[in-house]
This record gives C-alpha cells, sequence and structure tokens, in this order.
C-alpha cells in the first residue's frame, strides 16, 4: 500500500494543557520539536507528540485560523507517483509548498471536500525528529481520523484511487464508508442538515484505540483534579449539546466520545 496515515495538527490556544491531555490519557511522547523549542528544549510549548505511529502538532494558533483539529497528513512510498495521479485525474486540486519549517510534508494538497493533506516523502530528506524512525507500539494510540462530505462515495473514491487506500466494509456504518492503509482508518461521514457543524465538509474528529474505557476514564478523572486546565471539554451542554453527543455517538468506530481541552471531538474505541 502505497500511503500511510503519519500526521494530524490542531491550532491550540493552550498548546501546553493540550500537551498534557494526550501525554497523561493516552501516553504520546514529545519527538520532535519546533521554532522556540528548538532553541530552548524547556518550552514544550510548541512541538509533535507521538503514539508511535502517527505524530500530533500541537501549533499556536495564529490570528485569523480556527482553533480545533486543522488537517492531517500522508505518508507515502512515492511521491511523485501521486502527485501525477492527483493532477492526471484530479487537477483541481489545489497544490502548496513552502512548508520547509515544518517537520513533516513536502507539500499540502486539499482533497476534493477542501480537507488540508499533509504529503511527504517516505525517509524524505525534509523529515524530522520521529518522522525518520521506525516508531514504537502502545496500547492507546491513534485509530482513525473522521472527514465529513456530502457525497461520501465520491471522497472515498479520490481516496482509493490517489492514495490506494481500502475499503473495510465490515466497519462502515449507514452512510459512512472507512478506508485502511493497513493500520489506521480514514472513516467518511455523510453530512446531516440536523446541526451547523454536521452540515460542514472536511475534518470532523479523530479516534483512539484504547485497552480499556474505564481505566481512560479514570485517567481523564485524575487528570481533571490535577489539572483543571487540562480536563476534557464537556460535550453534552448548552443548547447544542444534545445534538453534538448524537452526531459524535453516531459513529460507527467509537464507543465512547471525549472533547479534548480545545475542544476537539474524540472517538475512543477498544
Amino acid at each position: 500500500m502505497n500511503a500511510k496515515i503519519r500526521h494530524c495538527a490542531i491550532w491550540s490556544d493552550g498548546c501546553e494543557r493540550s500537551a498534557r491531555f494526550y501525554e497523561t490519557v493516552f501516553g504520546m511522547r514529545f519527538f520532535t520539536s519546533l521554532g522556540v523549542a528548538e532553541r530552548d528544549p524547556s518550552n514544550r510549548s510548541r512541538g509533535q507528540l507521538s503514539d508511535g505511529i502517527i505524530g500530533l502538532a500541537l501549533n499556536p494558533r495564529p490570528p485569523g485560523y480556527r482553533s480545533g483539529l486543522d488537517h492531517f497528513g500522508l505518508q507515502l512510498q512515492d511521491l511523485d507517483k501521486v502527485t501525477a495521479r492527483i493532477k492526471q485525474d484530479y487537477p483541481d486540486t489545489i497544490f502548496t509548498k513552502g512548508l520547509e519549517g515544518v517537520a513533516f510534508a513536502g507539500m499540502r494538497i486539499t482533497d476534493p471536500v477542501g480537507t488540508h493533506i499533509d504529503i511527504a516523502q517516505e525517509r524524505g530528506a525534509n523529515l524530522r525528529g520521529g518522522y525518520r524512525d521506525e516508531g514504537w507500539e502502545q496500547p492507546r494510540h491513534l485509530h482513525h481520523v473522521a472527514i465529513r462530505a456530502k457525497k461520501p462515495a465520491v471522497l472515498a473514491e479520490f481516496y482509493r484511487t490517489v492514495f490506494e487506500l481500502t475499503t473495510v466494509k465490515n466497519l462502515s456504518g449507514e452512510g459512512e464508508i472507512c478506508l485502511t492503509d493497513g493500520k489506521s482508518y480514514l472513516l467518511i461521514r455523510p453530512c446531516e442538515n440536523y446541526s451547523y457543524r454536521s452540515m460542514t465538509e472536511g475534518i470532523d474528529h479523530i479516534g483512539f484505540k484504547v485497552e480499556d474505557l474505564d481505566a481512560v476514564k479514570k485517567d481523564l478523572d485524575d487528570l481533571g483534579k490535577s489539572f483543571p486546565e487540562s480536563a476534557p471539554r464537556k460535550i453534552f451542554v448548552g443548547r447544542n449539546g444534545a445534538t453534538l453527543q448524537r452526531d459524535i455517538d453516531s459513529c460507527s468506530l467509537g464507543q465512547y466520545a471525549i472533547a479534548d481541552p480545545e475542544g476537539v471531538l474524540i472517538d475512543l474505541t477498544t
């Protein structure tokens, strides 16, 4: 298989509190640093954590950007082959470069619904830190990335044709299409009309696989008591809480939903 999911990124107004959340709850480790953190290793306000397979960038949010989940990234065995395929079969795709300062990605593209995707050549010269290493195994790890689309089948065909991801029929729910790179999953969810959020195409949420839901719930509770600023955000609150809870609970790959300190929705599954 040509592509592997290796990267996700969040724009954050509190990188330190979010880092503590992902380290404590999911056992993720810092495996690369950027910008000021390179000059001062004690400054962890910017850097990337990993579960051994997928790197998670926590980036300080600049003016004009929305906080929360922003994009994901694919590592390719043959970058030239993929870019040629995109230009031939999807000529309207937007390409950009100028990513020399990042630890992952030789370039960025958009998929047919506008999702930003970083793409990088396997063992490429631009890869930094842990992205150049083989990684490690751990019980709690990123399991899936979910995207919304008005026409899930059309978007799924893009990922199958361009990146050679394969369909997993037994993990596809009603209206949803699940694809895999052999290790992690990309879930394409249909847009719905019952909330503004569910109407929007593009990246939706992420999911983690864990060994025990009760153990994770205890870790979340302990984290909230010790570091309230790093506690998970409540989902079922306010006027739209019930709708939001119903929507994330309907994900076919999730068993229990939480939100990180930034409000990023996260599915947990065993």
